[in-house]
């Protein structure tokens, strides 16, 4: 129960940042796999904003997250993965299990 609460939250949260297309007026199906970089195409300046409110809302030390290696300043460079199940995974463990 308490781990599909969590999965439910960080889904809204991520879902805040959900727009819809401008050519379909569709939103983009979030997935646990959905990488908010490759998949969602979040703007980085979105994606800090919302691992920083992540972090708060699941009491996660921020800096423990790298954000670079998730959305790297050079966008053609190799990042790794941010994904729902990341965020959810990390959220029920209480700590960042990424890099």
């Amino acid at each position: 129960m308490v781990t599909e609460h969590i999965a439910k939250a960080v889904f809204a949260l991520v879902e805040d940042y959900n727009g819809r297309s401008l050519l379909t007026f569709k939103r983009f199906k979030l997935e646990r796999n959905t990488d908010l970089n490759e998949d969602f195409r979040m703007d980085p300046l979105d994606a800090c904003e919302l691992l920083e409110r992540y972090a708060a809302t699941f009491n996660i030390d921020p800096r423990t997250i790298r954000f670079d290696a998730y959305f790297p300043q050079d966008f053609t460079a190799a990042h790794d993965p941010l994904t729902l199940q990341l965020l959810v995974e990390s959220a029920q463990a209480g700590r960042w299990l990424g890099k």
